[in-house]
Formats: structure tokens, C-alpha cells, sequence
């Protein structure tokens, strides 16, 4: 069944406010797409986006799982869903979500694999670091904050340099980090 207009003119709007930085707007035109249409699984997978990167993380799984229910094959809300679940710290069903995004897509989408700090958190941490150093050199800002990880793991080896790198470069793209001062303090501690 095809998606009505009026349900497709919402989601159009909504990539226009996105563009002109106003979630909360696009959320609201994304919830008047699904009300007209509930199964377009494409706007569930954008709301649920939306709710991940304003750290409404419950509504995030909700979303995505909403999305995966509606569209099996779709690859956006299989990863999408994966990240967020290792977020919420649902770290065996986030590897399972993860395996299955990267066995059915491996070499498609490697920005987004690359960001998933799963393996880390599976203590594969040579493995994560690879997949986080690369998710950096792809987009240093990714909302899944790669630099996040990779100091975890320089920590966890010892390497009080080499994190503080990565915690000054993570504050180079998100200035208005809530924990900002304190990260700055980290760091200064970590070079002593």
C-alpha cells in the first residue's frame, strides 16, 4: 500500500526543518505522518533518530523497533536499533541487532558500522578500536560520539595521552558537551 500524500508532505517538511536545525518541528511533522499513515516505516526510523540524538533513548527503541516491525528488510532501523540498545546498556541484544546489520550489509554502509561501540563493550577492544578509528575518519562529529569509546579503551590500557587526544578532539565537535568543564578537567589530569 502506498504512502498517502499528505503523510509524505509531512516527512518532506520534516527533512526541511531538520535542515534548518529544529527537531523538535520535524518530530512534530513526523508524528502527523504516522498518525495519517502508521506504517510508514520510514518516518518511524526518523522520529526514532530524532529522539536518539536528544537522548530520549526509551522512545528511540520504541521507534526503531516500530520501524523493523513494519519493514524486516530494512537495514536504517536494524543498525539504528542496534546502537541504541547498546546505549541503554542492552548489550546482548544490542550484538545481536549489530551482527545482523553487519551480516547483511557489511562493506554497505561502513559510517555506521563503524560507529558501533558494541564490540567494545564485548571486550573485543582491538577490534573496537579499529571500528572507532575508522568511524572517525568518516565523521569525527557522528552523534555516536566515537571518542567517547576509544578513550574508555586507552584508559583501560593505560594510556592516559592518547585519551585525553581523543576527549580534546571530541570537545573540538561538541563544545556544548553537558559534562564539558569536567571533561576539560580529565584531560588536563590525564597530560599530567
Amino acid at each position: 500500500m502506498a504512502t498517502p500524500n499528505a503523510a509524505l508532505r509531512q516527512y518532506q517538511q520534516a527533512q526541511k526543518d531538520l535542515e534548518r536545525h529544529d527537531p523538535a518541528a520535524a518530530a512534530k511533522r513526523l508524528e502527523a505522518a504516522i498518525e495519517i499513515d502508521p506504517q510508514f516505516a520510514v518516518a518511524w526510523n526518523e522520529l526514532g533518530t530524532i529522539a536518539y540524538q536528544t537522548r530520549k533513548f526509551d522512545r528511540a527503541e520504541e521507534c526503531f523497533r516500530q520501524a523493523l516491525d513494519l519493514n524486516p528488510a530494512a537495514f536504517e532501523p536494524l543498525v539504528n536499533l542496534g546502537g541504541v540498545l547498546v546505549t541503554m546498556h542492552k548489550l546482548d541484544e544490542a550484538a545481536d541487532y549489530n551482527l545482523r546489520a553487519r551480516a547483511r550489509a557489511p562493506q554497505r554502509r561502513p559510517g555506521k558500522l563503524a560507529a558501533r561501540p558494541d564490540l567494545f563493550r564485548l571486550a573485543r577492544m582491538d577490534l573496537a578500536e579499529k571500528y572507532l578509528e575508522r568511524a572517525r575518519q568518516i565523521d569525527a562529529a557522528h552523534f555516536s560520539h566515537p571518542q567517547l569509546l576509544l578513550a574508555e579503551i586507552h584508559l583501560r590500557r593505560g594510556e592516559r595521552r592518547e585519551a585525553a587526544g581523543v576527549l580534546d578532539e571530541f570537545l573540538k565537535y561538541h563544545p556544548d558537551w553537558p559534562q564539558a568543564a569536567k571533561m576539560k578537567q580529565t584531560i588536563v589530569e590525564l597530560r599530567q
